[in-house]
């Protein structure tokens, strides 16, 4: 829950900061959709809702949860890479040192 919110929270603060004038910016330069820029989240949705194809409120839910689903994708993919590796602690043993 606290990183839903987080999400939520980052991408209002990019459209604040000027999300949709780089979008702009990026669909004036005629960039094919297959390149890694035009492949960002949130990308793609920002051009459709100025395209009129769908309302802002819906382009920027749909950027959440693209979002929401990538976060979701990572949190997997990084289980399964690294092996816990438990740490032994006897007291007395320093945690900065063993680390």
């Amino acid at each position: 829950a606290v990183l839903v919110g987080r999400i939520e929270k980052r991408f209002d603060q990019m459209l604040h900061k000027g999300a949709l004038d780089e979008v702009r910016r990026l669909s004036a330069l005629g960039l094919g959709p297959d390149l890694p820029a035009m492949k960002a989240i949130g990308v793609r949705e920002l051009q459709a809702a100025m395209a009129g194809e769908i309302g802002f409120p819906e382009a920027i839910e749909r950027a959440k949860i693209a979002t929401r689903q990538y976060s979701k994708r990572q949190t997997t993919w990084f289980r399964h890479q690294l092996e816990p590796e438990w740490l032994r602690l006897r007291p007395g043993d320093d945690l900065e040192t063993t680390i």
